[in-house]
């Protein structure tokens, strides 16, 4: 009988406990008595429906609802950190998007990889082409007394390809952007910083680590290593201005990631840290000059500037000038002044500044300045296209002429014709149209003058 009503007991208890247990995410979703940090990462956060009758009787604000109680119900992301950690301890995988586990548990963005084994090549003609209209501009804003500079930052799949997982370690490396780019742009009169090449260079005899284990980015020392060459460089081809220089002060070391030294992997969503590399962390001031006179940057790039911007170096460096994130986003943000690249003139706003830099890592340069080289070169040349269809045909009937007039040319032209069974014209115009493929391969083909 004592055993029954024990056992009655035990169940009420259980019973209890489970019924605690089912309630406690309700509580804590009403009370929030638990300091349960929020998920990292991107993601549209849902805001809490309004109530209408309207909305009531068409099930609008129902189902808007329960999307928002499932997002926001207690424990949520303590949960879903659970979850995410037995995925990448049992099955080695991230729960997040485009994010792939390497060996030694080295974390990279899926186009990254991509970027370094080539797999997003946009070929050659149309780097060609971009490069051309790059050297278009830097000429015109040249006489505008802008400089014009182009910086490819490095990447993680470049700088750390031996920590590729399967199978992307066995996948052949094709041709890259960044190879083709760097090609184009040592041929031409751009200013180029290749902080590509220069950080793998530097890879193995650098005091810090100049990427981390678990980020995305360039560590935070190898940021300022960049931010400091790059100001050195503007100084050494500016004469009328003078940047103040970045003095470091000391260099903390720690394995305990800052910033965005770990930034894939709190975007992982898991309980546990994963082992990190030693980093360096260094301390700088500015060194303000009698001859300080800073020039005027804009500055066009991707998420690679966030750091530098943080720590003020377009407010304290760059005589205040902007950040135009993706090209998109106008940073500072200042409420009595447009916010976004699409609202302002855009010819009117490049030539406020003294130096455009545009920087990009090597997983975007196929998309290479989002936007701002089109834009730019439609404002200088906005009947481009039309005065190079013109050209094209002009530079054709100039050969076509200069065939005709040019016996022994005009002769394997002919038996060229017979061979392809063709008729003479027609060889004649093909053979024309070599040639100015020709031209344009040269670079010297389309000289047009800027509005």
């Amino acid at each position: 009988m004592m055993a029954a009503i024990q056992n009655i007991k035990s169940k009420k208890k259980l019973s209890l406990l489970l019924l605690i247990l089912l309630c406690l995410p309700l509580f804590q979703y009403y009370t929030g008595i638990l300091n349960i940090g929020p998920l990292k990462g991107s993601y549209d956060k849902l805001e809490k429906p309004d109530f209408s009758v309207r909305s009531w009787f068409n099930g609008e604000y129902q189902n808007n609802y329960q999307e928002y109680f499932d997002e926001n119900i207690g424990f949520r992301s303590f949960f879903v950190r659970i979850y995410n950690q037995v995925h990448y301890v049992l099955y080695n995988e991230a729960r997040a998007n485009g994010i792939i586990i390497g060996k030694k548990k080295y974390l990279y963005a899926k186009n990254y990889i991509r970027a370094h084994l080539g797999s997003d090549f946009i070929g050659r003609d149309s780097i060609k082409g971009k490069v051309g209209k790059i050297q278009m501009l830097n000429d015109t804003l040249q006489k505008k007394g802008i400089d014009l500079i182009v910086l490819f930052a490095p990447g993680k799949g470049s700088f750390y390809p031996e920590f590729f997982p399967k199978p992307y370690d066995t996948i052949a490396h094709g041709v890259t952007n960044y190879e083709v780019y760097r090609e184009e742009l040592q041929k031409s009169d751009i200013k180029f910083l290749d902080f590509n090449g220069w950080f793998r260079n530097m890879k193995d005899t650098s005091s810090y680590p100049l990427f981390p284990k678990t980020g995305i980015h360039w560590s935070k020392y190898g940021e300022i290593v960049a931010a400091d060459s790059i100001i050195k460089y503007i100084n050494s081809i500016q004469e009328e201005f003078i940047i103040p220089e970045m003095a470091i002060e000391r260099i903390e070391t720690s394995r305990k990631m800052r910033d965005t030294d770990d930034d894939i992997e709190k975007g992982m969503n898991i309980l546990f840290d994963i082992k990190d590399l030693k980093m360096g962390y260094p301390q700088f001031k500015w060194i303000e000059t009698p001859h300080t006179n800073q020039p005027k940057v804009l500055t066009v790039a991707d998420s690679y500037y966030w750091g530098m911007f943080n720590y003020g170096i377009s407010r304290d460096a760059f005589n205040n000038g902007q950040f135009w994130f993706y090209n998109q986003d106008i940073y500072p943000k200042k409420s009595k002044e447009p916010l976004n690249v699409k609202d302002i003139n855009l010819k009117e706003e490049v030539e406020k500044n003294d130096i455009i830099l545009l920087l990009s890592t090597d997983a975007n340069l196929y998309k290479f300045a989002f936007g701002f080289i089109e834009q730019l070169f439609d404002c200088y040349y906005p009947n481009f296209d039309d005065l190079q269809l013109q050209k094209n045909e002009e530079r054709i009937n100039f050969y076509i002429n200069a065939i005709r007039e040019t016996p022994q040319w005009l002769k394997k032209v002919t038996k060229k014709a017979q061979s392809k069974n063709i008729s003479i014209e027609e060889a004649i115009r093909e053979d024309a149209k070599y040639m100015v493929r020709q031209e344009k391969e040269k670079g010297d083909y389309l000289k047009v003058s800027p509005e």
